[in-house]
Parts: C-alpha cells; sequence; structure tokens
C-alpha cells in the first residue's frame, strides 16, 4: 500500500505542476510613455540620436521591469520642433495615451507644456540642461543636468584654476540674441562673473558681441573681442556660430579658446573638417560621460543596447543625451513603483519620484554622475557634477578625469 500511495502522490504532484505550467504567466501592468521628437523640423538630425531613449526602455523592460511586473510602451510623436504643434497635439496625447510620465525634446515643447504639466499630472523628463527662466519651484518638468549657465559656470571656474597666472582672466561672449536660450547663457555667466569672480579678482567681462544666430561671418565683432585681450570666449551654442568664430579666430591669427557644449563645436565640426587640430585647448563641458570614454560603465551600457536592442546610432555625444534622458525616466518609474506598488504608478507618484529622489551613479549607468532633485528647481541642485574635455595634442580627450561638481554659488539671474 505504501508504494501505491507514493505512486499516487507522484501522479497528483505532476499533474499539478503541469497544470500550473499551462496557466498564463502574471501579466505585467503597462504604461505609455509619449516621447516628443522632431523627425521634419530644424532638429530632426538630433532626433535620429536622441531616440537612442527608446532602446534603453526596451532593456529596462527585458530587466528591471519584468521584475517588477511592468512594461513601459513608448510612442514618439512629430512636434517638428514647433510649440504651437506640441500645444495643438497635448490633448490627444493625453487621452490616447494617459501617460504617467513623458519624454520631451527641448525648449519649444517645454514652453508650450511647462504651466500646465501640474494641472495634467504628468511629469515630463528632458535631456537638453535647464535654464534661467526655468529656474522656479514644484515644477513638472525635469532633466538630468543643471543649466548651461551652471556648466560653462563650473568650466570656466575649473580653467581660472588650471591658470593661475591670469588674474583677473578676460571673459568675453559672442552669441545671438535671436533665441532666448543663447540669450539666458550670456546673462547667467556675467551674472556669476559679476557677483562671484569679479570680486574675487578672478574675472572680468571684456566684451559682449551679438551676431546672428546663422553668421555667415563674425570677423568684425571677433577683432573686438581680440582687442579687449579676452582670454576665454563662451557664446558659441551652435555649430554654425561656432565655425564662423574659429574662421575669424583663424583669420585674425587668434587662438582664444571657447567654451560650449559638446554637440555645438568640436566634436560635430571635428567630424565634418576630419581632424579635431583646429580646436586645440578649446573646451567643451557637459553633465554626461564624456565621449571619449570608452573603458567606462556607460560605454558598455551602450554596447549592451547596441548589440541587443536596436541602438539607432553610434557613440556619439547626441545619442548619450537620449540614453541618459531614457535612464532617469525608468529609474523614476521604478522608484515610484517600489513605494506605491507596480500597479499603482501614476503621474503624482513619478513625480514625487522625481521631486524627492536620489539617483545614484549605478542606477544611471555611469551616464550621469549620482544626484538629488529639490522641489526647489526642476534639475539637480545638490551633488551635481559635469566631465570637461578638450583637444591636447590634437586628441579628443578628457581636460581631467574625475567628474567635477558644479558651482553652488551660481545664484538666480
Amino acid at each position: 500500500m505504501s508504494g501505491f500511495s507514493s505512486r499516487k502522490a507522484a501522479l497528483v504532484a505532476g499533474l499539478a505542476a503541469g497544470l500550473l505550467a499551462l496557466q498564463p504567466a502574471q501579466a505585467q501592468v503597462e504604461y505609455k510613455v509619449p516621447g516628443l521628437v522632431d523627425y521634419s523640423g530644424p532638429f530632426a538630425d538630433l532626433t535620429k540620436h536622441l531616440i537612442a531613449r527608446d532602446a534603453v526602455v526596451k532593456w529596462w523592460n527585458d530587466n528591471d521591469g519584468k521584475k517588477l511586473g511592468i512594461k513601459l510602451t513608448v510612442k514618439n510623436y512629430d512636434t517638428r520642433y514647433d510649440g504651437t504643434v506640441v500645444a495643438s497635439m497635448w490633448p490627444a496625447i493625453l487621452t490616447e495615451m494617459k501617460p504617467v510620465v513623458a519624454m520631451g525634446l527641448g525648449g519649444a515643447d517645454q514652453a508650450a507644456l511647462q504651466q500646465r504639466l501640474a494641472r495634467d499630472k504628468v511629469p515630463v523628463i528632458y535631456a537638453p540642461p535647464a535654464y534661467g527662466f526655468g529656474w522656479l519651484p514644484n515644477q513638472w518638468v525635469f532633466g538630468p543636468r543643471t543649466t548651461y549657465g551652471h556648466e560653462y559656470a563650473t568650466a570656466l571656474k575649473w580653467y581660472i584654476d588650471q591658470n593661475p597666472g591670469k588674474r583677473p582672466v578676460k571673459v568675453a561672449f559672442m552669441s545671438t540674441q535671436a533665441s532666448p536660450a543663447f540669450v539666458d547663457i550670456v546673462n547667467g555667466i556675467t551674472h556669476y562673473v559679476k557677483t562671484v569672480l569679479e570680486p574675487k579678482g578672478l574675472a572680468t567681462v571684456v566684451a559682449t558681441e551679438w551676431v546672428e544666430i546663422q553668421p555667415v561671418d563674425v570677423s568684425s565683432p571677433m577683432k573686438k573681442i581680440i582687442d579687449a585681450k579676452a582670454d576665454v570666449l563662451i557664446g558659441t551654442s551652435n555649430t554654425t556660430l561656432a565655425a564662423a568664430a574659429l574662421r575669424a579666430q583663424q583669420l585674425h591669427g587668434s587662438k582664444i579658446p571657447t567654451i560650449a557644449a559638446p554637440w555645438h563645436t568640436i566634436w560635430p565640426l571635428a567630424q565634418a573638417m576630419k581632424t579635431y587640430a583646429p580646436w586645440e585647448g578649446h573646451m567643451v563641458v557637459t553633465g554626461v560621460v564624456s565621449f571619449s570614454e570608452r573603458d567606462s560603465k556607460a560605454f558598455q551600457f551602450y554596447q549592451t543596447l547596441s548589440k541587443n536592442y536596436g541602438l539607432p546610432a553610434d557613440w556619439n555625444p547626441l545619442n548619450q543625451l537620449g540614453i541618459s534622458q531614457a535612464l532617469l525616466m525608468v529609474r523614476a518609474v521604478e522608484h515610484a513603483a517600489k513605494k506605491v506598488g507596480a500597479d499603482k504608478v501614476t503621474g503624482e507618484a513619478v513625480y514625487e519620484a522625481l521631486a524627492n529622489g536620489t539617483f545614484t551613479d549605478e542606477e544611471l549607468m555611469g551616464f550621469v554622475a549620482g544626484f538629488s532633485f529639490t522641489k526647489d528647481a526642476p534639475f539637480p541642485t545638490k551633488n551635481a557634477k559635469v566631465k570637461i574635455e578638450t583637444v591636447k595634442d590634437g586628441k579628443y580627450t578628457l581636460a581631467t578625469p574625475d567628474w567635477i561638481p558644479v558651482v553652488t554659488d551660481l545664484t538666480k539671474w
């Protein structure tokens, strides 16, 4: 009898296991994420790199999302980088997607949405830096980087520290009044020099030249900057302006180093020139991992995305933006889910996870240094860091290997 009972028990156990195997797996909760892109407007070339963020979402779904019981589905909407298009599309996006979070493109959609997001209960995450005019409390727009003003001020302070014999360092600007974003950069750095650096005898502004947003020739305003004996030039914040400034310096036999962002000067123009040599000594600064770091955790993660998740672009400063944006987004959803439950994630829960959250280097896969948000600003005001790159001996490289803490003495301007 005991043998029969044992065989019967084994048979019952086997049948039970078989029935369990036939049952469907526990369904994942799906949350839809609208992505605002530009496929047909002035930043279409940027978008093809920025949508590297979609590969991050696929990776997260297969890993951390699966463990949590969550699936994120991204749908991209072509806004042509036009605020009026964004404003007209947004109500339909809300109805169709019912999002708990969205991924933005830049200033056009931020201007169209920023004042209504708190009412819609949908936080929007951006890859580009913030601006001084967006430095407001309780905002529903978030980014992993500080303002251009903070980033450039940090690079300027670093440059001053590397050149102790130049006191005060003479700062010049060449920019355009055609965009409020460009004006904001000049205003922010001017404010920092006037209120922090000049009283300490560290720097002074000697020239500010305004030119067209897509200038052909800037040799005349460049001559004024040279005559003012400027040590460093800030404000060349698009490739056309940067190229014109470089040509003007070459015409006058000048080598004033510039401070800009990686996608404005050295990297994109060097791709066209097929050489980095003309940018010897110039600098770029960003809150995202350096393009030159191929032994980093970030590069390893990029390779995983490229191999397994259809990453649509090569390793470059532009797809790094999209990857950093998506990493912050999925981690915000993750933080919210761990607090309220996978099936109870809302826009408000994601907002709270961002506004009061700390995100580590490990979570951000080395693309951004760990930082904390507060409700005082839509960008990190605690522990933010940047990388500074330069061209040395004809090679694009880190100016210093470590993350550099962002200045904390730059006040609102």
